[in-house]
């Protein structure tokens, strides 16, 4: 309250402070509205009269005339500077996808890169000469993180996705030619009324949500399906990206998980078969195995940690090398007595040699 008061104060002697400083210019402002209110009449009749004036008049018609001319001349400049300006934005957004080729990758092979998924958007965005979208041509984008990626109504030409991540990515109405997504993850992919002139799919990953045009048939594709109590003897996941999957029940018997990445807060692998299944080297940190059959399996270098084996089947399954395992975690499953691991850690199992 205090401080409104403390504003209006301020305010008030700003306004009495010009005043008094400038009285003389505000008293000639006065008087002079003061006259020409009076003389208004006489004023206009005078001005009417005047050949100043309409000189004036017609300098303004004038005037305008030259501006409509300047305007209609700018306006070919107008579209060459767009244009320029379209093949600059175009350059720098090709030279991100370029750049991306030599970004370093993480251990997993995937590549993180936020200005790629940006230049991808942007570019997809541009039109050509004749309005229509301009083709995306040349992309290597093999293990890019991708997820969300928005492409639109877009035409890809010659591009390779292999191995990335496009979970949730926005392809409606694309169209495709000759380009690869072996061993995507495309959960949650929306391929809704997308045209394949030349596509391959072997071997990507899709979930319940994804979304493909019409008559497209996965099995024929190969793409597997990511669902609990799916079918997936013997396939072939190798080093494929498998975080946060539901697979609760599913059959992976004899199925190829070397390198595989498994982990997620909402993994779910409870009950799954995977007798005779190869694990050599994959990540399976906090997943959970409750109940699952890994007899015979090859779990060597596997990274376990936090792994819940609460009831999981062990019976010759092969836990040399694996990593971050400890008793209490082993001894939770059942038949793990009969587990395969390294020396050491059989005394630890208090196992005999």
């Amino acid at each position: 309250m205090a401080g409104k008061k403390h504003k209006r104060q301020t305010l008030s002697s700003l306004i009495c402070e010009t005043i008094r400083e400038e009285w003389g210019i505000w008293l000639v402002i006065a008087i002079l509205l003061l006259v020409t209110f009076m003389f208004s009449d006489q004023l206009a009749a005078c001005l009417e009269k005047s050949a100043f004036i309409k000189v004036l008049d017609s300098l303004s018609k004038l005037g305008l005339l030259l501006a409509a001319i300047a305007f209609l001349r700018e306006i070919p400049k107008w579209e060459q500077r767009a244009e320029e300006e379209a093949r600059r934005r175009q350059l720098e957004y090709w030279r991100s996808i370029d750049a991306a080729r030599t970004t370093q990758r993480v251990k997993s092979g995937m590549l993180y890169s936020t200005s790629l998924k940006i230049a991808l958007e942007g570019l997809a965005a541009e039109k050509d000469t004749d309005g229509k979208p301009i083709k995306l041509t040349n992309i290597a984008a093999d293990g890019a993180q991708l997820e969300k990626l928005n492409l639109e109504d877009s035409y890809l030409y010659v591009c390779g996705f292999q191995k990335a991540d496009l979970s949730e990515a926005n392809f409606c109405n694309a169209t495709f030619n000759v380009v690869y997504f072996t061993r995507a993850r495309l959960f949650g992919a929306d391929f809704s009324n997308a045209v394949f002139i030349d596509v391959g799919f072997t071997h990507a990953l899709y979930d319940q949500e994804t979304k493909f045009p019409d008559g497209f048939d996965p099995q024929k594709a190969e793409v597997y399906l990511i669902a609990p109590g799916v079918d997936l003897k013997d396939a072939k996941l190798a080093n494929a990206l498998l975080w946060n999957a539901n697979l609760e029940g599913a059959n992976l018997q004899g199925a190829d998980l070397r390198g595989a990445i498994m982990g997620g807060l909402k993994n779910n692998w409870q009950g799954t078969n995977l007798q005779n299944a190869n694990l050599e080297g994959a990540s399976a940190a906090r997943v959970d195995l409750r109940f699952a059959d890994l007899r015979n399996a090859n779990l060597q270098s596997a990274n376990l940690d936090n792994a819940n084996l609460d009831g999981t089947n062990l019976k010759d399954a092969d836990l040399r090398g694996a990593r971050f395992i400890t008793v209490d975690q082993i001894r939770t499953a059942t038949f793990w007595h009969e587990g395969i691991y390294d020396d050491d850690f059989r005394k630890e199992l208090g196992l005999l040699p």
